[in-house]
């Protein structure tokens, strides 16, 4: 089992990655220069500035990796259907419908991969689907089929859909803090669960670490 990878990234010239991270559920780190207001964080958010210790930043990133899911490899065609339709997966049990087992044992043939939507689509209808919803609301039904297992279909927005393996959903993640837009940074009242953002000797410059992409 492999731990899990916290993105260390700017604000807010890399915020146009937001929107992957959090449906991959990555943990993100994201450091603001001298004076730029934080974002309002996720669970797997923190963030950080550009002066902070190299101590402060390690005890943040260490958190995040602690709150994160597990990493669970999924392998090619591990999550398929049987022929009596049940999916076996990891001791769970869990019977899928036709419709939504041809979707499935095409995500499951290349795990953490995307499929088109297109492609998807094809499976199901000989011709486009009557609409866009058909096919997400095939999808978001099949998802709830395969949360008790792990299982979890994400959407790449303009892209497509792939399917990942971390935690049953039985597991629980310890609360997180949220800061608001134009907040000031973390008060007292949230620093029991985060490292304290108060200076120390040694200081370091994150400018060089976490350029742009």
């Amino acid at each position: 089992m492999a731990l899990p990878t916290v993105e260390i990234l700017r604000w807010p010239a890399q915020a146009g990655r937001r929107e992957d991270l959090v449906a991959a559920h990555r943990p993100c780190l994201w450091v603001l220069e001298t004076g730029d207001l934080p974002p309002a964080i996720g669970p797997l958010e923190d963030w950080a500035r550009d002066g902070d210790s190299e101590r402060d930043v390690h005890a943040r990133v260490q958190r995040l990796a602690a709150l994160a899911p597990e990493v669970h490899t999924l392998y090619p065609r591990e999550a398929c259907v049987d022929d009596e339709g049940m999916l076996h997966f990891r001791g769970h049990l869990i019977a899928i419908p036709p419709t939504e087992a041809r979707l499935l044992d095409r995500l499951a043939e290349t795990p953490e991969t995307i499929v088109t939507r297109d492609e998807l689509s094809r499976l199901l209808w000989d011709g486009p689907p009557a609409s866009r919803s058909s096919l997400t609301s095939r999808i978001h039904t099949l998802r709830k089929r395969l949360r008790p297992a792990g299982l979890t279909i994400h959407a790449i927005r303009g892209h497509g859909f792939l399917l990942t393996a971390g935690a049953p959903a039985a597991a629980t993640r310890p609360p997180s803090r949220s800061t608001p837009p134009g907040s000031a940074p973390a008060s007292s009242s949230s620093a029991s669960s985060s490292p304290s953002r108060s200076s120390s000797s040694r200081r370091t410059s994150w400018s060089s670490s976490s350029q742009p992409s």
